[in-house]
């Protein structure tokens, strides 16, 4: 697959049917990815950010469009996480190291943003932590 190729706008059906379905459009339009990851992978993981996002607003009615955009940008945040960890074990040399490293943390600033937009969601407070 070519690095700019181009990939259908296939909707990812969510596995809950009251929830929003999120397009690869949308996951590409939301968050920095290259499309060389393909179709099935993309699709794979928005799925997977599905199941991941309705186990944490369970209870949670999702009506206003306000309520779908946040939805929808924390599935997306979540899905280019988890392809974010997974490109972590491609490069195990000792110049991989660091970049490894620089994955973590961007992985960890992908998954601050879906909690914060969980947290915008449900209504909750954002938890700010000061190290001493």
């Amino acid at each position: 697959m070519l690095l700019n190729e181009s990939v259908s706008e296939q909707v990812v059906q969510n596995p809950e049917a009251d929830r929003p379905n999120v397009s690869i459009t949308d996951l590409l339009a939301t968050v920095r990815l290259d499309k060389s990851k393909g179709q099935d992978l993309l699709a794979e993981k928005i799925t997977l950010a599905m199941d991941m996002i309705n186990d944490q607003v369970l209870l949670l009615k999702i009506e206003t469009e306000a309520q779908i955009r946040k939805y929808k940008r924390a599935v997306c945040y979540e899905a280019a996480a988890m392809i974010c960890e997974d490109n972590l074990d491609f490069d195990t040399t000792t110049t991989g190291q660091s970049r490894g490293e620089n994955q973590q943390a961007k992985t960890q600033s992908l998954r601050r943003v879906v909690n914060h937009t969980i947290a915008d969601l449900t209504n909750q407070k954002r938890n700010r932590i000061k190290l001493v």
